[in-house]
């Protein structure tokens, strides 16, 4: 049994998303060539401003074509095997690693898993950020696994 997802896969495309990240690219560009074309001297303000301008449109074109610019300084992901539980919620957030071997118990109330350890501590894994068919793909997996190896868990 295994689950395995990438939290940051599975943005819609979306043109208007497009068009307003190449607006803001064309308003930081025309910035400066207006500046230039003045015969005015570009100030720090109006770099910054341009600068700030380019780097939205550049976000808004990443998300308009689907794909999340936090995948550029991570991952993000949920991983159940017959080995592990592995979560990792963001992209500047730590890698949580929980090995079946070591569990005792699991207790999951909503969005909510609280796993105890055989060395008597506990740790709590708050899947809020998850959507719902996630949650449920994660507690189905979760029960299972438990289930072959013998772990108590409750389900509220």
């Amino acid at each position: 049994m295994e689950y395995k997802r990438d939290l940051f896969k599975g943005n819609d495309k979306s043109v208007f998303r497009l068009i307003l990240g190449f607006a803001f690219l064309v308003i930081s560009i025309l910035w400066i060539i207006s500046k230039i074309s003045e015969n005015e001297l570009i100030k720090p303000f109006d770099w910054l401003y341009s600068i700030v301008f380019a780097l939205n449109g550049v976000a808004h074109i990443f998300a308009g074509l689907g794909t999340s610019i936090e995948r550029f300084f991570g991952k993000s992901f949920v991983n159940i095997d017959n080995d592990s539980i592995s979560f990792k919620f963001g992209a500047f957030e730590k890698e949580k690693v929980t090995n079946w071997q070591d569990i005792l118990s699991i207790v999951y109330v909503p969005h909510h898993l609280t796993i105890q350890m055989r060395d008597n501590s506990t740790k709590m894994f708050s899947l809020t950020k998850l959507d719902s068919s996630c949650i449920l793909d994660i507690k189905e997996t979760i029960s299972k696994i438990a289930t072959l190896k013998k772990i108590e868990l409750v389900i509220n």
